[in-house]
């Protein structure tokens, strides 16, 4: 399986994977799991949000990492997933403001 995410090495420093090794999903969820965890706003905003969604329940992620992309996706704009609308604060149903 292709996916579409441009591979960043800076982050593999300890590994020698390429982008073609992305084509399988178990180094493809390292991968995601890698940049959620250790990746710049840059590198984790090259991933489609449906992407995050889609690997959410198999990522290896940080505790914090975890609860915040729980948090996040639930209440992002679904008419919004651009990178840039990351910056904003979701709707949340639940908060009065």
């Amino acid at each position: 399986m292709e996916h579409k995410v441009k591979f960043n090495r800076k982050l593999f420093w300890d590994y020698q994977i390429t982008q073609k090794d992305l084509e399988n999903e178990d180094v493809f969820i390292f991968y995601l799991s890698r940049v959620l965890n250790n990746g710049s706003f840059q590198d984790i905003t090259e991933i489609p949000v449906e992407t995050i969604k889609k690997y959410l329940k198999k990522l290896h992620l940080a505790s914090k990492v975890r609860k915040f992309w729980e948090w996040y996706l639930p209440n992002l704009d679904p008419a919004d997933r651009s990178p840039e609308s990351w910056t904003q604060t979701p709707k949340n149903p639940e908060r009065k403001e």
